[in-house]
């Protein structure tokens, strides 16, 4: 493996530690957060400083999936959409257990017009 390479890491701890702090002050939640990680790259991609980054969710995997997070103009932390559940998403394939913030969807996978399961028959 190489140097630069951080492959296998499990970010699932600092995401729910970042979601349990919503609503305090970023400086601190920040100083906590860095200090237990090798690098502060993975609180970005949940945290967005600048509103044009500011994302609704974030995908971490291939089926996980967790609120984007953005600082206020107060200095505190904060879920870009706070509506967002685990029934706002749908999931995109029968095969994976989906999740928003840890919380199995609760929609169920829907086919759609354009996309077909492999080995069925249509008819063109």
């Amino acid at each position: 493996m190489h140097a630069k390479e951080h492959r296998g890491r499990d970010y699932t701890p600092l995401f729910k530690f970042l979601l349990a702090h919503v609503g305090k002050p970023w400086n601190e939640v920040y100083s906590e957060a860095v200090s237990r990680l090798d690098r502060a790259d993975p609180i970005f991609w949940l945290v967005a400083l600048t509103e044009c980054d500011r994302d609704e969710f974030v995908r971490a995997g291939e089926s996980s999936y967790y609120s984007g997070l953005y600082v206020d103009d107060s200095g505190l932390l904060q879920r870009v959409n706070p509506k967002l559940g685990p029934s706002s998403l749908a999931p995109e394939c029968k095969c994976c257990t989906h999740t928003f913030n840890g919380v199995r969807f609760t929609q169920p996978f829907r086919l759609s017009e354009f996309s077909l399961e492999p080995g069925s028959n249509s008819e063109t």
